[in-house]
């Protein structure tokens, strides 16, 4: 991690319920992040419910708002291929957890909601040089256990503002660039 840009792409999957709210502008987020420290990365955002619904005109106005252009995007329901080719899935809670890996089993180390992902980031510490990125998850993952699994927790979910007003949405959009930042600067220490 010398500054700089690594040579492996990364790719990343942020999952929610509907993929027109929260992982659109989660994808949007972290890819502006990403890019901006010249990280090659592919961001993509997925969800459980239908195909080819456009995101939410709140989500779009968000992120426009913030200099990012997510209109025109359509949902996308998570497949099995999405889970496989993702180094990294992270979720706005536990159930959309248990969703993906009801299409992998085998994701578990690699799939977290992304307030766990950034408290696990926070405990283990940034990223070593040298140390690759699955590595690193590879210790995010250290300790977990299946009792993760179960029951939701309200404190690791990024509540939905689908329906809210603006306001709600911006909140949501302020939340997410809050924890997307504290991820990648652990990520991707410079």
């Amino acid at each position: 991690m010398d500054g700089a840009p690594e040579q492996r792409e990364h790719r990343f999957l942020i999952v929610c319920t509907a993929n027109i709210c929260r992982s659109p502008m989660g994808e949007a987020l972290l890819r502006h992040r990403l890019d901006a420290i010249g990280v090659d990365a592919t961001v993509l955002s997925t969800g459980h419910l239908t195909p080819g619904v456009e995101v939410s005109k709140n989500s779009v106005t968000a992120m426009a708002e913030r200099g990012l252009d997510i209109s025109g995007r359509r949902s996308i329901v998570t497949s099995a291929k999405h889970v496989a080719g993702a180094d990294l899935i992270l979720t706005m809670g536990r159930i959309h957890m248990r969703k993906v890996l009801e299409l992998d089993l085998a994701a578990w180390r690699r799939t977290f909601p992304l307030r766990v992902a950034v408290g696990r980031a926070l405990l283990v510490g940034q990223r070593s040089r040298g140390e690759t990125l699955p590595d690193w998850v590879a210790r995010l993952h250290e300790g977990r256990t299946a009792m993760d699994l179960l029951e939701d927790d309200p404190a690791e979910e990024i509540s939905d503002p689908f329906g809210m007003s603006l306001r709600e949405y911006r909140a949501t959009a302020t939340l997410l660039d809050d924890l997307l930042a504290q991820f990648v600067s652990l990520a991707f220490p410079r």
